[in-house]
């Protein structure tokens, strides 16, 4: 990492590139091995995809708003975010437990085969 560079970063900053940076290794190596690669494959505790629904909005300049679906290694929605995005900020809530149904009956559609 660049010393300048490190020097204007806080220190959670400076410890995710250097995690960031040991992953890349890892997964450089992981290209360079067949076995290192299934071994890292194989280790990997679960999958958890996000999708982002981009809802449709009257004042797209004044705002937009969405959800985030995160799918499981079945393919089924697990959990749900709404987010709303003005010209000045983001909030991002979490979808109520009891209104998850909801989301999953209309949006089921895509859910998708993970292998």
């Amino acid at each position: 990492m660049n010393k300048r560079l490190g020097e204007f970063m806080s220190n959670d900053k400076q410890r995710i590139v250097k995690e960031l940076n040991s992953r890349m290794k890892e997964f450089r190596a992981a290209l360079q091995d067949e076995q290192k690669k299934q071994d890292l494959q194989d280790n990997i505790p679960g999958l958890l995809m996000r999708f982002e629904l981009f809802l449709p909005s009257q004042n797209p300049e004044e705002f937009v708003d969405g959800l985030y679906l995160y799918m499981n290694d079945e393919g089924e929605i697990a959990n749900a975010e709404y987010y709303f995005r003005d010209m000045s900020d983001v909030e991002v809530i979490s979808i109520p437990e009891e209104d998850l149904p909801v989301i999953k009956d209309l949006f089921d559609a895509f859910t998708m085969e993970v292998e």
